[in-house]
């Protein structure tokens, strides 16, 4: 298990008492906050965000994930999911069926999200959604997993990635592939906040053509947003900027909401059924069905796995094209950014965003470790008063490390606590591959700040009561 390391986003050493808060964190391991016999999943608190371990058949999952979770979901959908449509009960239902109507998606996923329904509904959870006056049905969580295909242009995300030379000096990476990415989202218009909804979820299926896989997202969401596997192929999805319109759709053309048709590639062994796990599983899964919006998606795999690691695929309804780094280079070659412009598929649109990309991998002389990584999306991050990054991450393919930071209500994501996790420790709650491994210790996260509340909560306030005093006594004098 890797040693945690301790460093500031913003490029300044962190003082002694507030290592000692991240020392906190990581002597305090995180452990089973909800769980419950019978129920094939745990739920444990990470600090910030919430981290939920799934297993068994979709149903199972499902069935989990809205047993530990409902309240959340119910919040979620309720106070935020369906305020973003700014519709009438009658028009939003309307507009469902008829949206719905023109998507194919498999019976594995609706029977998760069925699982999700009974599962709120055993823990005692109301199924009732105030926004829409009834209850919440399996047809709603579908609509909101569709949320990248409905509401089109949403100028945020961003991600970069490098490799080969562009690591070769760091001696974590030591020629690797890495990945940093900013999810950029609206905070929402209703009584939620998606702020106070940070997840990292775990699957384990139990489908012998399916492997573990890791999404960062939000309750009820079983899409890929921000996704990898066991294999080390991760997916990204930024929105595009040529917007979709329905007179542009062939509506005989049955699609899948595109996170869905990311995940299938992602936990899928071998998507593309040429023998081996790289990044064309996920183009693969993503071409072959019909798409509705416009999306520029980041994928990447150990440097060793696919040629080249990383790549952006640019996919609208009428076509695709996978934009390779040498087709529009950065000053590193080995290196590939994405914004929401398309660079391949249409004529490069301006994009400031790109632009400071651009000039901090020319400024770095085309090194780029690990911290510059997240510098880089440190600098092209947003908070705004109604939207921003609410979700900062970067990956190592070859190691599954992945470190994530969620955004609170006065700072962006990245330049919030970092929490790092190997991909074991996800797996090391007694879940299937793990009965009688009690020692959440084991495999531990390897933390910044992580931990179960309650277990430290009494150092945490001690600390905290000594820095409050402290700044009272700098303030006077």
């Amino acid at each position: 298990m890797m040693e945690p390391r301790f460093w500031s986003p913003r490029g300044a050493w962190l003082p002694a008492w507030m290592v000692a808060l991240v020392i906190v964190g990581a002597l305090v391991s995180p452990g089973p906050a909800r769980a419950n016999d019978g129920i094939q999943g745990t739920l444990r608190d990470g600090g910030d965000h919430w981290v939920l371990h799934v297993w068994g058949s979709p149903y199972e999952m499902g069935f989990a994930h809205g047993f530990l979770m409902g309240e959340e979901i119910m919040e979620f959908a309720d106070g935020y999911a369906f305020q973003m449509f700014s519709m009438t009960p009658a028009e939003l239902d309307a507009y469902g069926e008829f949206f719905l109507s023109m998507m194919e998606i498999p019976g594995d996923y609706w029977e998760e999200g069925l699982g999700i329904i009974d599962g709120i509904e055993a823990a005692g959870v109301p199924l009732y959604l105030e926004a829409m006056g009834r209850d919440v049905t399996v047809d709603d969580l579908m609509l909101t997993n569709a949320a990248a295909d409905i509401f089109g242009i949403e100028l945020g995300c961003s991600s970069i990635s490098a490799w080969g030379d562009a690591t070769a000096a760091d001696p974590e990476l030591a020629g690797e592939s890495a990945i940093a990415r900013d999810l950029d989202w609206s905070y929402g218009n209703g009584d939620a906040d998606i702020r106070d909804f940070g997840l990292v979820i775990a699957y384990d299926p139990a489908n012998a053509n399916h492997q573990r896989w890791v999404s960062i997202a939000f309750p009820g969401f079983i899409g890929c947003l921000s996704c990898y596997n066991a294999s080390g192929i991760g997916a990204f999805q930024n929105q595009g900027n040529h917007d979709t319109h329905v007179s542009d759709l062939d509506l005989m053309d049955p699609t899948l909401p595109i996170n869905l048709a990311m995940r299938s590639g992602i936990e899928a062994l071998d998507a593309d059924g040429d023998g081996t796990e790289t990044i064309d599983d996920v183009v693969h899964a993503v071409t072959s069905v019909g798409r509705l919006g416009d999306y520029d998606i980041h994928i990447i795999s150990p440097a060793d796995r696919s040629d080249p690691p990383a790549a952006i695929l640019e996919a609208v309804h009428a076509g695709w094209e996978l934009r390779l780094p040498d087709e529009d280079p950065l000053p590193e070659p080995q290196c590939v950014a994405a914004t929401n412009h398309h660079r391949e598929l249409f004529e490069p649109a301006d994009c400031y965003r790109y632009d400071i990309i651009e000039e901090m991998v020319e400024e770095s002389g085309g090194q780029l470790d690990g911290d510059r990584l997240w510098e880089i999306e440190g600098e092209v991050s947003q908070f705004g008063l109604s939207h921003g990054t609410v979700q900062t991450m970067r990956l190592i393919p070859s190691t599954l490390q992945l470190d994530v930071a969620f955004s609170s209500h006065t700072e962006a994501a990245p330049y919030e606590t970092i929490t790092r996790y190997e991909m074991d420790w996800f797996y090391s709650d007694g879940g299937p591959q793990a009965e009688g491994d009690d020692d959440d210790d084991a495999d531990g996260c390897s933390c910044t700040a992580s931990g179960n509340r309650r277990a430290g909560a009494v150092l945490v306030g001690l600390l905290i009561m000594g820095v409050w005093a402290r700044l009272r006594g700098r303030t006077r004098a």
